[in-house]
């Protein structure tokens, strides 16, 4: 059976445009050096910290997605990582 995973991509009406295309960017980057990895992603701009949220099966997983994250030039905001493993 082929690996399902959701990528959920913008916020609630009324959300900056600038954090939810910030979190697309994000997202985006992470599927691309997860590959699959990474359940349920979604990553949560807000005005003062950035919070990914999922789920991994093993903590490299996770730390890859932390790290392609923190790689954004533009990115100046804490990171906060919510992916649990297990």
């Amino acid at each position: 059976m082929a690996n399902v995973h959701q990528i959920y991509v913008g916020s609630p009406p009324g959300r900056d445009e600038a954090k939810d295309a910030l979190a697309a960017r994000i997202e985006a980057r992470i599927e691309g050096r997860v590959r699959g990895r990474i359940y349920s992603l979604h990553v949560i701009c807000s005005d003062d910290s950035i919070i990914l949220r999922g789920r991994a099966r093993t903590y490299y997983a996770k730390q890859l997605a932390q790290e392609a994250a923190l790689d954004l030039p533009d990115n100046a905001l804490p990171l906060i990582n919510e992916i649990t493993v297990g």
